[in-house]
């Protein structure tokens, strides 16, 4: 065993290179942020100066995300921790491997609280790194937001701690990961596979790690039953397969579907993806889990937990084709579609998201923000496998498909990516843009513009309160996004959206695209989708 000394940072910054860290997002403070970025680069780790610290919670996430390496943030004492909070709640609950380092504690009053349990509720731990402890307190940290449920976790670092010395012992090369334990079929989840001919399988989020998405893929080939993903596995199942009848929520336009089911297999499900209201559909339950918590809303019949890869293989074994057509499959699929027609004037949500899926280049990724855009956009875009669409679906956090296209960029920048959000939620990130042209990042935007909140306008709608608080004037994004460096067009209602999108897509670099849309087909669409 050897022995070296170095300061806390620079120990830190070894363990984040060693867990292959590219980068470090967030916005420094005065404190132990600047040994942290000092320390950081010096082994080669980047560090991305944001616009918010929401918007460099949001990035690193997604880096863990798309990586499978934790996404590391920092943000300074008191008013940094307390604005990246909405980010690390992400990560919390879209099961995100993220680090955050935060300065502190406060040594006096000024922005004096408790850090530790202001992010106690949204992460899987916490703590403060001491030169004595330090480093072992941080390798548990990696170990913690690499288990699975995946999540984040939080340390504080003062900088007098930062500077101090510390011993740090090298005990060679790291122990390979143990392989996942023999899984064993219980009886009854036999007897359920036995007995189903017409079962109806649902892939969540645990479904895109790793070998899983193959093996969701033979399973349900084996099965030759129709298919629903969430938001969040989009991909898992390509979107070309006769097999992918639509998402997933929990709601009315799966109810034909799985009403004609008799056995739902759940392979990854996680009950954040679900929406919040009693499971509705009859049919016995065999959830296939990674992890035993958190638990689904319902009783499910059998349940088997463990690596999701093995299970899969030891199904298809048990199980026989079932009795379902590709004809009727179609169908289904037809009808989900059928649910999501959107009318409207001029350019909808359907019709932009139908024209941006046709002239985006061969293998971009889409990001898409959360409001009342996000059912078309989502149905129309095209992904062939995992991660080919990235949304905040647990906690559904407006201003995201900015600062998560900018992390895309920035993970694979040779591929394209499209940011698709509404104006409400460019509004809460419009300065990450800057952060973009800095970067150089391929990201095109393209914002749906009605100068409304317009999901929650028809929320409003439909309990027949009259709209108040959800309309503002009309913003000239495209002018906005001129001012900060960047190409753009508005797009108003009776302009052609195709030659622009080509242009904006031939810039090599940020691009935004700000088009006018009518809003006024979304409460019915809420309506066929959710009931």
């Amino acid at each position: 065993m050897t022995v070296t000394t170095k300061t806390l940072a620079e120990g830190i910054a070894d363990r984040l290179a060693d867990t292959c860290v590219g980068r470090i997002f967030g916005i420094p403070g005065g404190g132990s942020s600047l040994d942290l970025i000092d320390a950081a680069a010096a082994r080669g780790i980047d560090f991305v100066l944001t616009r918010t610290e929401t918007a460099a919670a949001l990035m690193a996430a997604v880096t863990g995300e798309l990586t499978g390496t934790p996404g590391v943030a920092l943000a300074g004492i008191g008013p940094g921790a307390a604005s990246i909070v909405n980010g690390v709640a992400y990560a919390q609950l879209e099961r995100s491997p993220l680090i955050l380092f935060t300065d502190g504690p406060a040594s006096s009053q000024h922005q004096a609280f408790d850090q530790n349990a202001l992010f106690r509720p949204v992460t899987k731990a916490q703590g403060r790194l001491r030169p004595a402890t330090g480093l072992a307190d941080l390798a548990v940290g990696i170990q913690a937001t690499l288990t699975p449920p995946f999540g984040p976790v939080q340390f504080n670092l003062s900088a007098e701690d930062a500077v101090a010395p510390v011993s740090d012992p090298a005990d060679g090369e790291a122990r390979p990961p143990r392989p996942p334990p023999a899984v064993e079929i219980p009886p009854d989840a036999v007897e359920l596979l036995h007995n189903a001919r017409r079962p109806v399988v649902i892939g969540g989020l645990e479904a895109r790690y790793g070998r899983n998405p193959a093996a969701l893929r033979r399973l349900a080939e084996a099965l030759a039953c129709p298919v629903f993903l969430t938001y969040k596995a989009k991909g898992v199942i390509a979107d070309s397969s006769p097999w992918l009848v639509g998402l997933f929520t929990g709601a009315e336009a799966e109810a034909e579907s799985l009403d004609r089911a008799d056995l739902i297999l759940c392979f990854g499900l996680d009950p954040v993806e679900i929406i919040p209201r009693p499971w509705r559909y009859r049919a016995a339950v065999l959830d296939l889990r990674l992890c035993p918590e958190p638990v689904l809303p319902m009783e499910p019949a059998g349940r088997i937990i463990g690596d999701l890869s093995s299970i899969a293989d030891e199904l298809i074994g048990l199980v026989e084709r079932s009795e379902w057509s590709v004809a009727e499959v179609a169908a289904l699929r037809r009808g989900m579609r059928d649910r999501l027609a959107l009318d409207g004037v001029g350019h909808t949500a359907q019709s932009v998201a139908e024209t941006v899926c046709a002239g985006a280049p061969r293998g971009c990724r889409a990001t898409i923000d959360s409001g009342a855009h996000m059912f078309s956009v989502m149905s129309c875009w095209q992904a062939e496998a995992p991660y080919g669409v990235l949304k905040s679906n647990g906690l559904s956090t407006m201003g995201y498909a900015l600062p998560a296209a900018i992390a895309s960029a920035l993970a694979e920048p040779d591929r394209r990516t499209v940011a698709i959000t509404g104006d409400g939620g460019l509004m809460m990130c419009l300065g990450e843009m800057a952060t973009a042209i800095e970067r150089g990042c391929r990201v095109t935007v393209v914002v749906l513009n009605d100068a409304a909140l317009s999901l929650i306008d028809i929320k409003q709608q439909r309990q027949q309160r009259q709209s108040r608080g959800v309309r503002y004037p009309c913003v000239d994004f495209a002018a906005a996004a001129r001012a900060l460096g960047c190409p753009a067009w508005r797009v108003a209602a009776e302009d052609s959206l195709e030659p622009v999108l080509a242009e904006a897509f031939a810039i090599d670099g940020p691009a935004l695209i700000d088009i006018v849309t009518d809003p006024s087909g979304y409460g019915d669409q809420l309506v066929n989708l959710r009931g």
